[in-house]
């Protein structure tokens, strides 16, 4: 579906003067640039409409959003680094509404952060890794510091996540994607996480207000650092969670660079097993996305093999923190 006349119709609810739209992209959300051709100021159009069901969650309802905004705009006051600011409308709101395929869609606008786009080759230094050890770092010691009210309302990432993702992964065994040979090794994987993750306790130190989706096209490279962008799929969730995000893309033999930049911040001793579940949690998740879109089920059947082997390795109790790629575990996997 085109989304172009939605998009106008928010675009009227602001005091844009002017403004060229184009679309970016649609994924969890519809996203536009919108620039005001006199001014140059620039701005990011949120409709939070996901590209499929599978991928519809809280983080899509009204008390979300503006709970996600509100954050923002806290961070934005602390961060020596630049944030994407919330617009208000018109109405002075934070949260604007648009009748979608009649349906009630929520829309939200936020300042742009100049500054380019990070990739795999801007992480292949340890001072860079490390400066994204202590970004996660400092967002933590935030969150940390934040208040909230009884209605913020964001996503859950514990058990009821895992349990959400299993099923979803269920259907792919039952489409043919996984053999039940398979589904039963990942299954059992899946067990022994959640197991873990329960005896795991939410302290103050350990669990909070977390980004939940740190990867490169989410990390913005500013004159004055690394911002984080996107935090469409924040919620709560143990800190570990963010570290061990960055952690998949980040070269093997950096990764304790990342950690060492995480710790100089805030110390304390971080749990290597803890991360690698949540590495295997994180993996999982893309997979139970992927389920959901036919076109995908060829590039999931070739790198099923990988994940696989991940599950083998952890139910062995091996350490693979070093070995864990974004698919699964890497040829050169630990003896």
């Amino acid at each position: 579906m085109d989304y172009t006349k939605c998009s106008k119709e928010v675009i009227l609810k602001y005091s844009f003067i002017d403004p060229i739209v184009e679309l970016i992209r649609h994924n969890e959300n519809i996203t536009y640039k919108v620039t005001e051709k006199g001014s140059e100021d620039t701005y990011l159009l949120r409709i939070h409409k996901p590209i499929t069901k599978n991928m519809q969650g809280v983080q899509n309802m009204r008390e979300a959003v503006q709970a996600e905004l509100e954050y923002l705009l806290a961070w934005s006051s602390h961060s020596e680094l630049p944030v994407q600011i919330p617009v208000p409308n018109l109405n002075g709101e934070l949260v604007t509404s648009v009748v979608i395929e009649c349906e009630e869609v929520y829309c939200s606008v936020l300042k742009w952060i100049f500054g380019e786009t990070m990739s795999k080759r801007d992480f292949i230094s340890e001072e860079m890794v490390s400066a994204l050890g202590k970004n996660i770092a400092y967002l933590h010691q935030f969150s940390r510091s934040f208040k909230h009210g009884s209605t913020f309302l964001r996503p859950e990432y514990g058990i009821e996540w895992i349990n959400n993702m299993l099923t979803k992964l269920r259907a792919g065994e039952k489409m043919g994607i996984f053999t039940t040979e398979e589904f039963i090794i990942l299954e059992n994987t899946f067990s022994m996480v959640t197991d873990r993750m329960k005896g795991l306790s939410r302290s103050f130190e350990t669990w909070g207000f977390i980004h939940a989706d740190i990867h490169y096209s989410n990390l913005i490279r500013t004159p004055r650092g690394i911002s984080f962008i996107d935090f469409g799929l924040s919620g709560f969730g143990y800190y570990a969670m963010d570290i061990a995000l960055g952690a998949l893309f980040t070269r093997n033999e950096l990764r304790d660079d990342l950690l060492s930049g995480y710790t100089n911040i805030i110390s304390g001793r971080i749990d290597i097993a803890q991360l690698e579940d949540l590495m295997f949690l994180n993996i999982c998740e893309y997979y139970a996305f992927l389920v959901s879109i036919k076109e995908k089920h060829m590039w999931i059947r070739e790198h099923v093999p990988s994940l696989i082997e991940l599950c083998k390795s952890l139910l062995k109790g091996k350490t693979v923190f070093y070995y864990i790629n974004q698919v699964g575990l890497t040829n050169e996997r630990s003896p």
